[in-house]
This record gives structure tokens, sequence and C-alpha cells, in this order.
């Protein structure tokens, strides 16, 4: 049942990081699907090692995410990818 789950986050997650126009919600998005991506390792039997990997690479994606999100408010105002391509046309 554990597996079904993180399948379903897995899913949700790239989904709205697709579909989502907002650079926070799509970071969100990606935060999700890794949780779902942590949670199928720990179905499948990984090893702690493994685990707290996933977790130091879905923390620096965060950062790394957060920072980009950050400047894009900074350089256009905005963090809707409509308002960004229209700055940029």
């Amino acid at each position: 049942m554990l597996a079904a789950g993180a399948i379903a986050l897995v899913i949700i997650g790239a989904l709205a990081a697709l579909l989502l126009g907002n650079a926070i919600k799509r970071l969100a998005g990606l935060l999700i699907a890794g949780f779902g991506a942590i949670a199928a390792l720990a179905a499948l039997g990984a090893s702690d090692g493994a685990l707290i990997v996933g977790v130091a690479v879905l923390f620096a994606q965060t950062a790394i995410g957060v920072a980009l999100v950050v400047r894009l408010q900074e350089a256009y105002g905005a963090v809707d990818a409509s308002d960004i391509d229209a700055a940029d046309a």
C-alpha cells in the first residue's frame, strides 16, 4: 500500500510541476514528487544511506529552487510564467 501511495505522489507532483504556471507551485510539485520517490525507496526496502542521500538531494533541490524563485521575483516582479514571458517580449 505504501508503494501505491508513493507512486501517486510522484505522479501528482510531476503533473503539478509540468502543468502549473506559477514557479512556486512548480517547486511544490517537484517537492511532492521527491517525497514520493523517497517513499518509494523506503517501500522497496532501500538502505538507510540511500534514503539519507535522497533527502539531502531533495533539500538541495529546494534550496536552489527557492533561490531561483527569489531571483525571478527580483528580476521580473512576478513568478507566473505568463507574466515572465510577457516581460521578455
